[in-house]
């Protein structure tokens, strides 16, 4: 298999999901709260996935699966135990070009669900290509044990650092003449590049610990230090912007 591991953004996308039982109901949770447009087809639908249709969080159509209901859509999940269904349903799919998932069903799958570990904005995502489910829930199950509080702290503290990060790096864009947009790229010579390694190395170099400990603002204080971004470094050729606007001017 050559399975290629992607996180779909699918807020507002139409999907189509085929049944309405217990394997349904495995599926419809995740994809509703990812903000999916979710149309259930299926005769009949267990109350646990009813609850979805009452509650407005997803559409039925009360009946079986027709030729041309995967017409429109974004992804296609099949969650029935009927292979000629199944077959039938990623046949269309397939040849309306939209990937499409059947539970426990390789032959009509274009991609598999990975087991997932979700806690605040963190998730991690394992696979065993399939072949152990037992592994992938051992897995989640010590994953979810990972994901402490702490770990979630540090997850917010970075997304915050980050977000500050990039306002630096927009302001350093607009006094430089080299810079890359869109987005605001810093140049390959800038001195505030921050290197991969160097989040790593912060992560590594005490902030954690702050972290662990409940001194967040140690923490961020320490994380922007680490990665030489309390302030600006300014760079030689920001006047050659402010030479050329002048000339402008």
């Amino acid at each position: 298999m050559g399975y290629y591991p992607i996180f779909l953004e699918v807020e507002s996308m139409p999907v189509i999901l085929v049944g309405g039982g217990h394997v349904a109901l495995e599926k419809i949770g995740r994809l509703v709260d990812s903000g999916a447009d979710v149309t259930v087809v299926a005769p009949d639908l267990i109350p646990e996935v009813r609850e979805f249709i009452d509650e407005g969080r997803a559409r039925w159509l009360a009946r079986p699966f027709q030729a041309g209901d995967t017409a429109g859509m974004g992804l296609v999940m099949v969650a029935t135990d009927d292979g000629e269904v199944n077959r039938s349903v990623a046949d269309e799919a397939r040849r309306n070009g939209i990937l499409v998932n059947a539970a426990d069903d390789v032959a009509n799958c274009d991609f598999i669900l990975p087991s997932l570990a979700k806690r605040g904005g963190l998730q991690i995502a394992s696979s065993t290509g399939g072949g152990s489910p037992a592994m992938a829930r051992w897995l989640r199950e010590r994953l979810e044990e990972f994901l402490d509080d702490s770990v979630i702290d540090l997850a917010d503290l970075l997304a915050e650092t980050r977000v500050d990060i990039r306002a630096m790096d927009r302001e350093c864009a607009a006094q430089c003449p080299r810079t890359k947009t869109p987005p605001p790229l810093l140049c390959e010579d800038c001195p505030n590049r921050i290197p991969v390694d160097r989040w790593q190395d912060a992560i590594n170099g005490g902030v954690f610990d702050l972290v662990r400990q409940g001194r967040m603002d140690d923490a961020r204080t320490l994380l922007k230090e680490r990665l030489q971004r309390s302030e600006l470094t300014p760079a030689p050729w920001w006047t050659e912007r402010e030479a050329a606007e002048e000339r402008v001017g």
